[in-house]
Order: structure tokens, then sequence, then C-alpha cells
């Protein structure tokens, strides 16, 4: 445990500690003849014993001025489950519908809003794996690393279902969702999920890099292909084809030469997407060891607390203190 102080200084005050050790512990009291008073131990351990809580009071007050806390930590924990990224296309061609109409003002029925409401049932259903987020347009835009807090994935989600822009390049996209497997333990499985209604050109060298990039983290592709019908589907090869006007066609094609598990889904319809969700959800569940971070803890409270505890038992020692004496 990392212990810090958010205002050191005040530790300076800790001496403090040693003053009932130098003065007086009560008012002496007078006696006709001191030697026919017996030696009372437990008198003696007694204010040993106020002098020590009076000692802990003022310790605790000084330590609790410093502002004392425990420094954030990362724990190593094992459980069961994937690590999944969501690579989600958010380029202007996502404001369309199904029908491939541009739904102008009203995007309640777009593909954004769709796929983004169904990823977050997805995510819900899914309580055991580590999310990561990243959208994609003309650059990629991490928007949430690997994480299991389901609040802030929910809200990263939510935020995809707001209106595109840009052109789609997938290659960029792709390199920034495998790095987030770089630093990773191994174990588990690791997935990226593309979620894109169109595709991209790359050239030769752009598609070494992504082939090695997939081998080096071993982590499996998954695409739902959000087709409208002015494109073709993916496995029909197009009689004049050219990469220019169905470039969809050749990305499948070259994703089926990673090396890795891949699988396509289209889904030109509401209904079909639905069930490229609910496949996903039977992704294979591995042990998964992965990080977690505990946030800094204030320990200040706890600083008070015990003065106040140590004040009080020093306030009850006051009203049982003896005045005087007759003998």
């Amino acid at each position: 445990m990392s212990l810090a102080f958010a205002a050191p200084w005040f530790l300076l005050l800790s001496a403090l500690a040693l003053l009932p050790w130098l003065i007086p512990a009560q008012p002496p009291l007078s006696y006709s003849s001191l030697a026919i008073i017996p030696e009372d131990r437990l008198s003696i351990w007694v204010d040993r014993g106020l002098r020590a809580v009076f000692s802990l009071a003022l310790l605790a007050a000084a330590l609790g001025l410093a502002g004392p806390y425990r420094g954030e930590q990362w724990i190593e924990k094992v459980g069961a489950g994937a690590r999944i990224v969501l690579l989600v296309d958010h380029s202007a061609s996502m404001n369309d519908n199904f029908s491939g109409a541009y739904l102008g003002g009203k995007a309640s029925e777009s593909k954004s809003i769709l796929a983004s409401r169904l990823l977050s049932e997805f995510v819900a259903q899914r309580r055991d794996d580590l999310f990561g987020v990243v959208a994609f347009s003309a650059a990629p835009i991490p928007v949430l690393p690997l994480t299991r807090d389901r609040n802030a994935l929910q809200a990263a989600i939510r935020a995809l279902g707001t209106r595109g822009h840009g052109v789609t390049h997938i290659a960029p996209g792709l390199a920034a969702a495998l790095d987030y497997f770089r630093d990773q333990a191994r174990g588990g499985s690791r997935v990226v999920v593309l979620v894109s209604d169109g595709a991209a050109r790359m050239d030769d060298d752009t598609r070494d890099t992504i082939r090695q990039l997939f081998s080096d983290q071993q982590a499996a592709l998954y695409w739902i292909y959000l087709r409208n019908p002015k494109s073709g589907r993916l496995d029909a090869k197009p009689a004049n084809a050219n990469e220019s006007t169905t470039p969809e066609y050749f990305l499948h094609q070259y994703f089926q030469t990673l090396g890795v598990p891949y699988r396509a889904y289209e889904a030109d319809n509401r209904e079909d997407l639905q069930k490229a969700i609910a496949d996903l959800g039977e992704l294979e569940n591995r042990p998964l060891i992965y990080r977690e971070r505990l946030p800094r803890v204030d320990l200040t409270d706890w600083c008070y607390g015990a003065a106040l505890a140590c004040s009080l038992v020093l306030m009850l020692a006051r009203t049982l203190e003896l005045k005087s004496w007759r003998g």
C-alpha cells in the first residue's frame, strides 16, 4: 500500500505528541503525610495510559491535517470472459437508414442510432467481459479503453449514436482497435467487433501491416456489415468487380486472409442486425487475466475519527478526576 500526504508540512505538528509526557497530568493534591499513602500502581498505569491517549489524539489530529491518502493501485484478477473492442463506423453514411435514404434532421431511425441501442443491449448481456470502444471516420477516435465499468461503457456507446461525419478510413481504425490489446496479459478471447455500413480501399503495404497486427495480437474479427440496397452482398462477386465501386467485396476477401478467426454478418434491416448482435452474445468465455485499478482512498476521516475518540476518552477521564482529597 502506497501512503502519501496532500499537505506533508503539517506532519511537523506531530512533535506535539511529546507534550503530554513533559507536563504534569493533574494538579498536586495536599495531604497531611505522604509517607502513609501507599504506592498505587493502578493510578500510575492509568496516568500513563491517559498520557498515551493524549499523545495519540495530538498525533491523529496532525496526520488528519496532513491529508493522508492511499494512492491508486493496480491488482491482478482472474475471471472468465473476453476482451472485446467495439470498432464503430462514425462516418456520414451512418446517418442514413437501411433504405439508403439520408434522414436529415430526423435521425431517430439512422443506422448509428440503431447500432448504438443494440450494442448497448449486447454489452449488458456480457457482464464478465472487458470492453473498449473506438470510433472511426477519416481518422480513429479512441473513446474508451478496455474496462469493466458498465456506466462508462454505456455512456460511450450512447455517444456513438450522434450524427456521423467524414469519410470511411477503416485501416487506421483497425490499427487503433488492435492497439488496445498490446499491453494486455495473455489469456482470454480477443475480439474486434467492426460495425460499419461500407468499406474503404487499402494499399498493399497497409494490408500487410494490418495482417501482421492481427497475427501479433491473435484477435478474432467480427464484421457487422450494415448493408443498404445500393450495396452488393459480400459473398457475391460483382459482374464487373472493381475495388473502387465494390470495396466491401474486396475487403471481405482480404479479411479472410488474416489468419485469425473471422466472421461477417450482413444486416440490411433491423431484424438482421438484431440477429447479428445475438450471435455475438454466444462468444466463447475463456479464463481471463486482467488488471483492475483501485482508486485513491482518502484516509483523513479515519485520522479525525481517531482524534475524536481519544478526545472523548480524555473528557470522560476529566469528569472522573478527583478535585480534592479529605483523609
